[in-house]
């Protein structure tokens, strides 16, 4: 691998797989909150809740299997992208319900739905398609997959910082 695509491909693969890492261990670690965040969302009925959260949590456990796994990995960023594009679709229901004080259930900082939550999602569902699109080779030496994950974790960094912004600016605005 020598072309500067294909390490920021890498690097997007990463920072992918520790998005989804993130979002499954925040639904498995408090499954009882996430069933509340998935019942707020008010798109499936009551009975529903509890097999739809926990779908949701399987799928993005698996989601990071498939991306882990060479002959699979296409598979699974173009499965991230549409799970990130169908929350982006779950939020943009419920702005044009008016329901804005509904806790995006996203993990790290609590969030109320807003356009910059369904900007978020397009912009990662971008991130995890284009190594979809263009391609990650199958082998890659110790220096681009150090590289990669270096970058990978600055971009966890930056969208965690990202994230709290977010936050802090709808607190700041509902005061």
């Amino acid at each position: 691998m020598s072309d500067i695509l294909s390490l920021f491909n890498l690097t997007f693969l990463v920072f992918t797989v520790l998005l989804f890492l993130r979002a499954a261990y925040h639904k498995v670690s408090d499954f009882t909150e996430f069933q509340g965040f998935v019942a707020d969302y008010e798109l499936v009925p009551e009975p529903l809740v509890k097999p739809v959260a926990a779908f949701l949590a399987a799928a993005e456990a698996g989601l990071v299997l498939l991306m882990l796994v060479p002959a699979t990995r296409t598979l699974g960023l173009v499965a991230a992208a549409l799970l990130l594009a169908g929350y982006g679709m779950a939020i943009m229901v419920n702005l044009r319900r008016g329901r804005r004080q509904v806790e995006c259930g996203c993990g790290g900082a609590p969030q109320l739905l807003s356009g910059s939550l369904i900007a978020r999602n397009l912009v990662l569902a971008l991130v995890a398609l284009s190594p979809a699109l263009t391609g990650i080779p199958e082998h890659f030496n110790s220096q681009e997959l150090i590289a990669a994950i270096v970058a990978a974790l600055t971009l966890s960094a930056f969208y965690a910082l990202f994230e709290q912004a977010n936050a802090n600016h709808q607190a700041i605005r509902t005061r």
